[in-house]
């Protein structure tokens, strides 16, 4: 019992590490081509989300789970903010974003 619990916490954990990589990789997309900060936070959402959406629905798991649950929303802004306002900081991290990207 406590195996699947540590394995299901620790899934949601790389999900979520996932999501902020590619919240990251949007942001930093979006600051390159110099889009506001909404348009950085709009793209680090769509980077960060869809792929998981489309996953969901594509095998009928629907709603998805990243339009479900407030934490994939809450991640991907933190990851549009962090680059927005560090970006410098941010693309001089950008082999370990692209590798775990």
């Amino acid at each position: 019992m406590q195996h699947a619990v540590l394995m299901s916490g620790m899934i949601d954990v790389l999900d979520w590490i996932g999501t902020f990589v590619f919240a990251l990789s949007g942001g930093l997309l979006g600051v390159q081509k110099r889009f506001d900060l909404f348009g950085v936070l709009f793209l680090s959402f769509v980077v960060a989300v869809a792929g998981g959406i489309m996953r969901d629905v594509l095998i009928g798991a629907v709603p998805p789970v990243a339009v479900t649950e407030i934490q994939y929303f809450l991640i991907a802004m933190a990851g549009g903010l962090i680059t927005f306002y560090s970006y410098f900081s941010v693309v001089s991290r950008q082999r370990q974003i692209l590798l775990l990207d």
